[in-house]
């Protein structure tokens, strides 16, 4: 099965979204989340439609899940991981998106779908969406009883 493979950006706008990334990353350091994230959202707009087919847009996305989930707002990180679902390509045969949103669903407490979502995630990648990874993630898919399940 062939990957579909993503867009570059134009060099005037990846220069402007480089820019932009980095200034929002800074941000974050500073623990200025909201101003971090309005930057992030303002390099989301710089991707001309279809956005979906620009690789750095679906980073943007993962970005700003990780940053989320740091901080413990789950809700957004919800948010976004849906939005990174349209975006994301090669899903049938590639588990990140399935990994991040169990992820994201394990750190706010829906194991059941965390637990799916992992498994999802194991049957189109084994465990290597787990390596470089929390092993808690890893724990959790192969021993769920362990976990709370309220």
């Amino acid at each position: 099965m062939e990957t579909e493979r993503y867009k570059d950006l134009p060099e005037e706008l990846y220069n402007r979204f480089d820019q932009l990334s980095d200034e929002a990353s800074v941000l974050f350091e500073k623990k200025d989340y909201r101003a971090s994230f309005q930057k992030y959202e303002e390099c989301l707009a710089l991707f001309p439609e279809p956005k979906e087919d620009y690789g750095d847009y679906s980073c943007t996305l993962e970005w700003m899940i990780d940053n989320y989930l740091s901080i413990n707002d789950y809700a957004h990180a919800k948010k976004w991981v849906r939005k990174l679902r349209d975006a994301f390509k090669n899903q049938n045969i590639l588990g990140d998106w399935d990994f991040l949103n169990g992820k994201v669903h394990f750190e706010s407490g829906d194991y059941d779908t965390a637990w799916h979502s992992f498994d999802h995630a194991y049957h189109k990648s084994a465990t290597d969406c787990f390596k470089e990874q929390d092993p808690k993630y890893l724990d959790f898919y192969r021993h769920p009883e362990k976990y709370s399940r309220e």
